[in-house]
């Protein structure tokens, strides 16, 4: 064999070993995929919505109506002087916010004039009183001398009522009860320098103080009245069905009233008193008069916070009880008067309903649902009338996780078989 014929055999054994290898590695993965387990398809399953629901039950439902009002006040005066003066003594509590108790003495006039008229007037009483004494002893005599006189003259009605002194006598008697009457001005001017609170009031202001010398009918300070607060409260006419008013006789309906702000609200009651006869100028509501017992918490009840005049507060007015109802979230409520009921097939049934009351949270339906049955109060991109859905608290279905776990075991299983 020659040198050339050498070199060629070599070379074709370098070329078909590779060939053959991957023939070889070819044949033995066509070997291993042919004969690979397969695992089982299954139709895919569709997934049902899942929402949130609420057991539905009658129920008695009380009915509040939510309102807003500002506390004013239930009596505020200007305190005047009857008499004039010198201002002689004021009060420690006379001051802007002072409180004084109904007759507790506010401030005193100088006295000394009043006590010198009065002085004047006893003693005017006293002169008249000896003036009628002095004409009954004239009338003693005239009457004796009338009885002698009588016998031998005929007088007239007249004639003899002169003689007797009758009008002397009348005019003594009035001259006493005119002095009398003046002894009694005399002593009420001189109490009138003692001026006192006329009910349990606060002073709102002050227009005066000690040495100041006031006139008869100065203003002397503001007060308002400690017993009782109002708060006027707006109401729309179509809710005014809904209150109770103190008509014939009647009690109006209770009222819970909140105050303040944030974490220190402060809840107290009150009373509806009176229907004021004209609607707001501008919003055209009703306007209620509600009546708030101790609204400074001048007792010191714990937790009570005082009601200040001007404040805008809220207010809740009792409208009565509800009999039979359904009492549903507002969050349950639909577009277009609806609701979503899960029924026992678990499908969605999409219902009308009309409520007879509605506020913030809460809408009370009469008709339209049934005891026990699963309201929806969750939301849905796309609801459809008989849609499939499933209540969130409701066990697993064979479309959930247990169905998984079930095609991972018919997959092993199927590897074992092969």
């Amino acid at each position: 064999m020659t040198i050339f014929t050498r070199a060629k055999a070599a070379f074709s054994l370098k070329v078909m070993i590779p060939a053959v290898i991957i023939v070889l590695a070819a044949v033995g993965a066509y070997a291993m995929v042919a004969t690979a387990p397969k695992a089982k398809k299954r139709a895919p399953v569709a997934s049902q919505p899942t929402v949130e629901t609420a057991t539905v039950t009658k129920e008695n439902h009380r009915v509040w109506v939510p309102v807003m009002g500002t506390v004013t006040a239930a009596r505020e005066i200007t305190l005047k002087s009857r008499v004039s003066g010198d201002v002689a003594s004021v009060s420690n509590s006379f001051v802007p916010g002072g409180y004084f108790a109904e007759g507790e003495e506010i401030l005193t006039l100088s006295p000394e004039d009043y006590e010198l008229a009065l002085s004047e007037v006893q003693a005017d009483v006293t002169n008249a009183e000896y003036a009628l004494k002095v004409e009954q002893g004239y009338q003693n005599v005239s009457a004796r001398e009338w009885k002698l006189l009588q016998g031998s003259t005929k007088a007239s009605t007249s004639e003899s009522e002169l003689a007797l002194r009758k009008p002397h006598l009348e005019k003594a008697k009035a001259d006493v009860r005119a002095a009398k009457a003046q002894l009694k001005q005399a002593q009420l001017n001189l109490d009138r320098t003692h001026i006192r609170a006329p009910f349990a009031a606060m002073v709102q202001t002050k227009d005066t103080d000690i040495g100041d010398n006031i006139a008869s009918q100065e203003a002397l300070a503001t007060l308002v009245g400690t017993d009782e607060f109002w708060i006027e409260a707006s109401v729309p006419v179509d809710r005014l069905d809904w209150i109770e008013l103190p008509v014939n006789g009647h009690l109006g309906a209770e009222v819970r009233i909140t105050s303040g702000s944030g974490g220190s609200n402060s809840v107290r009651e009150g009373r509806v008193v009176r229907l004021l006869p004209s609607l707001e100028d501008e919003g055209r509501m009703a306007r209620l008069l509600i009546s708030v017992n101790d609204p400074l918490n001048l007792e010191g009840k714990p937790g009570i916070k005082p009601l200040l005049l001007g404040s805008y507060v809220s207010v809740q007015i009792d409208g009565g009880v509800l009999a039979d109802v359904y009492a549903i979230p507002r969050s349950s409520f639909r577009e277009n008067n609806k609701v979503w009921v899960l029924t026992d097939k678990g499908t969605l049934d999409i219902r009308s309903v009309n409520p007879v009351w509605r506020d913030g949270d809460t809408l009370v339906l009469d008709e339209g649902l049934a005891d026990g049955e699963s309201l929806v109060v969750s939301n849905l991109s796309a609801a459809v009338q008989g849609m499939k859905v499933r209540s969130a608290t409701a066990a697993p279905t064979d479309s959930g996780e247990p169905a998984m776990r079930a095609e991972k075991g018919d997959e092993a299983r199927d590897g074992e078989g092969s």
